[in-house]
């Protein structure tokens, strides 16, 4: 594994999905590659609170990098360069940021081959009810297939954006009648326990909901929030929900 420093136009040079909102939350300055596993990551200081943060970006199928890891809220440029840089390590060490799907570990000892989950359906839905600790255990695009079928089970129509989105959305649904259309935008965190998910995430998909004027926007995460990021989200409360680990249980006992 090489972690190194590189120049913006050489991080520009690869295929980089740019945030709208990025420019105007915060700036850019310094920025890191570690080719081998095709990552790279950035550090950014918070215009607003005067923070330090980074982002990790994963190479996808058709060569773009999309964002995958970020955290904000640090007090100084060194603090958030050695967090980066200690989540990179991390990162190719367990393969976490590898898209693998989810895989049932009692048929895998039963029969000694894989069995991935292809389609998510009512006996999905009802096993992770039995054992939501497994929603840690799907891929991220596994988990926001599973929230978009919960989703569409509450009467929601419901379309998941491509790998390559432009940020803060994986999930656009909307709510169709005689009388009204309601645009809702969801976004999807499959973190573990101990990653909470941060203010800088907020602000990005604050940022969208600005461009895009939903009637909502949702965060679900099988993590919880930072106090930094509830605080933020009180802001836009008639506006922003945010659905936590306890909130994807109660959608699955249902099931």
């Amino acid at each position: 594994m090489a972690i190194k420093k590189i120049s913006e136009e050489e991080f520009y040079n690869n295929d980089v999905i740019k945030y709208p909102m990025a420019s105007v939350l915060g700036k850019e300055v310094n920025w890191f590659s570690e080719k081998e596993n095709n990552l790279l990551a950035t550090i950014i200081n918070d215009k607003i609170d005067n923070d330090w943060g980074y982002v990790i970006l994963v190479k996808q199928p058709n060569n773009e990098y999309r964002a995958e890891e970020v955290e904000m809220s640090f007090e100084t440029r060194e603090i958030a360069e050695s967090k980066v840089l200690e989540k990179l390590e991390e990162l190719v060490a367990t393969g976490e940021y590898i898209e693998e799907l989810y895989e049932d570990d009692n048929e895998i000892e039963e029969q000694k081959q894989n069995i991935i989950i292809t389609d998510i359906n009512e006996e999905v839905k009802k096993y992770f009810k039995k054992h939501p600790e497994k929603l840690y255990d799907l891929s991220p695009r596994k988990f926001e297939e599973l929230v978009a079928s919960i989703l569409e089970d509450m009467g929601l129509d419901i379309q998941l954006t491509k790998s390559t989105r432009d940020g803060g959305t994986d999930i656009i649904a909307s709510i169709k009648n005689a009388l009204t259309s309601i645009l809702i935008l969801v976004e999807c965190k499959r973190y573990a326990p101990d990653n909470k998910v941060g203010v800088g995430i907020i602000r990005n998909v604050v940022g969208v909901h600005t461009l895009r004027n939903p009637a909502k926007s949702i965060i679900v995460t099988t993590s919880t929030f930072t106090k930094d990021a509830l605080k933020e989200a009180e802001k836009l409360e008639t506006k922003l929900d945010l659905k936590d680990y306890d909130d994807l249980k109660g959608w699955l006992n249902k099931y």
